[in-house]
């Protein structure tokens, strides 16, 4: 009778526990799928805001410069050059200085506003730090003919914009310390004659774009900001940041350290990521200027036990239940295996005894089945034959 309960034990188990298992197989496999998803959607969140906010602050600076171009005060200062009156000159140069602060100070993200003309020499120029807006005297400007970003404005047709690369300013050719971190913008300005009389540049601040990103940075991952080489504005690391050759040479380079990263972070046009096997790499390109130029990219590398800690934690609870079911789910089967073949097993050892001849031990089962029932006929069969045997005496 033991392999009748072995056998009620194993069928009640199956029958519990394959459509527990099939069950709880697809939902975690889909519910670990959906947290993935959840978790690698959340970064490409984080990437997107970067790329709005960056985008955001850079917004009105091409505007601002044809502004600029366009400005009254600027013309009037050029129709001056052609008089001879050194007087009204000096005086329509003194009022484009101040009109040039006024718009510094209105703006305040621009660390320099300057007029150029065609010889490289500063005309106007305009500071702005610490909240402060400083007009620099005529003895303090400088030429910066031998600046590529100057002679190349100065070589730009008429309505086009000029975009520099992010890089660290300079100040009579060194790096300017504390670091100023600096993007341009600049346009040719021509005359009512149609001829060139120099270019306006804009010197945006661009360390607020380096906070942006820093912003966002979470800890165990490394967000860093890369150009189209692979060198790095920022990272975490601060031995690795301004590492190109252009500027402090430190030759950190994520395309030589992730060499499998250059060719797709090099061709995305949106956020991307790409999943290796420790880690998720989430990128996009920051461009700016109606997408015409692509000022670098952002980039997140994000270990796997970090972005799936979700999947992980759910893996966890998701275990515990399971283990708790499966030792409720046995317990239970040894329960009702055991209520079901005692009966029988008693009933069996009954009949066993009336069958040797065993007569006066009645036969009782506390059953309300079946099993009862057969153990009230047996018991009435002894009684019976307990009758019969009294009477053949």
């Amino acid at each position: 009778m033991n392999s009748i309960k072995n056998k009620l034990l194993l069928v009640l188990l199956l029958v519990t526990l394959l459509p527990t298992l099939l069950i709880g197989g697809y939902t975690f496999f889909s519910t670990t799928e959906s947290l993935k998803e959840s978790s690698i959607s959340a970064h490409k969140s984080r990437m997107l805001l970067v790329q709005e906010q960056i985008n955001g602050y850079l917004g009105n600076v091409s505007s601002d410069v044809f502004y600029l171009r366009d400005f009254p005060a600027l013309h009037l200062y050029l129709s001056a050059l052609e008089s001879d009156s050194s007087n009204s000159e000096r005086l329509l140069l003194t009022n484009l200085r101040s009109s040039f602060a006024k718009f510094s100070a209105q703006k305040r993200i621009y660390d320099q506003v300057r007029f150029i003309d065609i010889s490289g020499k500063e005309v106007v120029r305009v500071n702005h730090s610490g909240g402060k807006t400083k007009i620099v005297s005529e003895t303090k400007l400088k030429s910066k003919k031998t600046r590529g970003y100057v002679s190349e404005s100065l070589k730009l047709k008429k309505d086009k914009l000029l975009i520099t690369k992010l890089d660290l300013n300079r100040e009579l050719g060194k790096i300017e310390e504390p670091y100023n971190p600096t993007i341009r913008f600049a346009t040719s300005v021509f005359d009512k004659k149609n001829k060139l009389q120099g270019v306006v540049i804009l010197n945006v601040k661009a360390q607020k774009i380096i906070d942006i990103i820093a912003s966002q940075s979470i800890d165990g991952e490394t967000l860093a900001f890369i150009d189209s080489d692979g060198y790095y504005y920022y990272h975490p690391d601060g031995k690795k940041v301004w590492s190109s050759i252009r500027e402090l040479n430190k030759e950190a380079n994520l395309f030589k350290e992730r060499p499998e990263l250059k060719d797709k972070i090099s061709r995305a046009t949106d956020v991307q990521d790409i999943e290796t096997s420790d880690d998720i790499v989430t990128f996009v390109p920051i461009k700016i200027a109606d997408n015409s130029f692509l000022l670098g990219n952002v980039v997140d590398i994000s270990p796997k036990s970090i972005i799936f800690k979700a999947v992980n934690n759910f893996l966890y609870v998701f275990l515990g239940i399971a283990l708790l079911a499966l030792l409720l789910t046995v317990a239970l089967a040894f329960f009702l295996s055991n209520s079901i073949s005692k009966p029988i097993l008693t009933l069996t050892k009954s009949v066993e005894k009336l069958s040797m001849g065993d007569l006066e031990t009645p036969i009782t089962i506390e059953s309300n089945d079946e099993i009862g029932s057969l153990a009230k006929a047996v018991e009435l069969l002894r009684k019976s034959m307990q009758i019969l045997m009294k009477r053949a005496s």
